[in-house]
């Protein structure tokens, strides 16, 4: 039997880390674009709140809800961090009613947090930066001693970057404890005020890993997602190498880094399989006969995604439009937390396809952790049994030979795909 004091230790470690749902599914609930919508994107999306919930998940993301400048109106050059009213998407109240409308609906709301870098509300007379928080206290009022010092352009103080440098804006010296406390004390707020339950952590490459640690243990998010983006490694022919083993392993490595209660967007598996249903199917079987990507090494924390709103509407790394479902029943099938985009989902018309697939994957318990066992992967035809209880197959092939099973039946099917259920 355990001592009251290592019970009280355990409790307390359960306590400092979330415990996300073994089954989530993300909806993102904007594109690059979405600041455009005539009478604002909150007002807008209250409408689509019945829709998205239909599908079955359990968080939408929402984009960044601050002032940002006017050069980044889609919220990724935040300024003042405290004022939701002049965001481009709409203004607090109309940000607050629609996280109330989701959650009405059992979907919670969690926030893009642009933390990398922030932008300066005014320079002074010897051009230096003068930031605002955006409250009359002078909470998140930050001077250039609270940029990285490797940020000369912009004249910082601070302690050198500890992550990736980024032109576009001046990087927070997350070194400095004080805007550990004071962007710990913000996101609080979001919680709070607005409602937010969880992060999705913008450009994670810009400071190290284990700030996002402090972040999450100040904040308790009840869930949270890393962005870190790396192109895979490619050969002559500009295709994906065949072997991606150290792209996802970098993956895993930043989330031990971060806590291990963090989750990443598996850039591995979305990459791989954009290459793989172009004929390559044979890509997604790893040498130990797992799925390539994150889910195959650490599906736990591994969110998996067909686009967003940089790879698809910025075209930074589109999936091939015409096989974009085949993207959905890989990742809705798979382990991993999948991600649903509202452009497939609403604009493309995809909602019915797709809300079959959510279906069998709650109805049969597909959960993060879930086995795959791969039936074949060959460059026309991937089959793969999850825990023994649905098969997925994609690919134009026909011929299964003896891979199917006399106990299953066909739960939805489509160009190039099919699912079945065991009977």
């Amino acid at each position: 039997m355990k001592s009251l004091p290592s019970l009280c230790f355990l409790c307390l470690c359960i306590s400092l880390y979330p415990s996300f749902s073994s089954s989530a599914i993300l909806f993102q609930g904007f594109n690059w674009a979405s600041r455009e919508k005539a009478g604002g994107w909150y007002n807008f999306l209250k409408t689509k709140v019945n829709d998205i919930a239909d599908a079955g998940v359990e968080y939408v993301w929402l984009p960044p809800p601050s002032n940002s400048h006017d050069d980044g109106p889609q919220g990724y050059l935040p300024k003042r961090l405290y004022d939701l009213d002049t965001s481009k998407y709409g203004n607090k109240e109309e940000l607050k009613s629609l996280v109330a409308a989701f959650r009405e609906r059992g979907v919670k709301s969690i926030s893009d947090i642009v933390i990398n870098h922030r932008t300066a509300e005014s320079l002074d007379n010897r051009g230096l930066s003068i930031f605002e928080g955006g409250t009359p206290d002078n909470r998140l009022d930050w001077d250039v001693s609270y940029i990285c010092s490797t940020d000369v352009q912009f004249n910082g103080t601070g302690n050198p970057d500890t992550g990736d440098d980024w032109w576009g804006a001046p990087d927070i010296d997350h070194t400095n404890p004080k805007v550990q406390q004071e962007l710990s004390d913000w996101m609080n707020w979001l919680k709070t005020e607005v409602g937010f339950v969880g992060w999705r952590f913008d450009m994670v490459v810009g400071y190290a890993p284990r700030f996002t640690k402090i972040y999450m243990e100040k904040t308790s998010p009840d869930f949270a997602v890393g962005e870190l983006y790396q192109n895979v490694s490619r050969g002559q022919d500009g295709r994906p190498l065949a072997n991606q083993d150290a792209h996802r392993t970098t993956l895993v490595n930043w989330v031990d880094a971060a806590g291990g209660a963090v989750t990443a967007f598996d850039f591995t598996t979305k990459m791989v399989l954009g290459a793989a249903v172009q004929g390559e199917l044979w890509r997604m079987k790893d040498a130990n006969g797992k799925p390539p990507g994150m889910i195959g090494t650490r599906p736990s924390n591994a969110v998996t995604f067909v686009d967003n709103h940089d790879t698809w509407s910025q075209r930074t790394w589109p999936f091939p439009d015409d096989k974009v479902m085949l993207g959905y029943v890989y990742i809705l099938t798979h382990p991993g937390h999948p991600t649903i985009f509202y452009d497939h989902y609403i604009e493309w018309g995809l909602m019915e396809p797709i809300k079959k697939l959510t279906e069998i994957r709650k109805r049969n318990g597909i959960k993060d952790t879930s086995t795959v066992n791969i039936l074949a992967a060959e460059a026309d035809l991937y089959m793969a049994e999850i825990d023994k209880k649905i098969i997925v197959k994609i690919g134009p092939k026909m011929d299964l030979g003896n891979l199917l099973p006399a106990n299953v039946e066909v739960a939805t099917s489509g160009q190039d795909y099919a699912v079945w259920e065991r009977k």
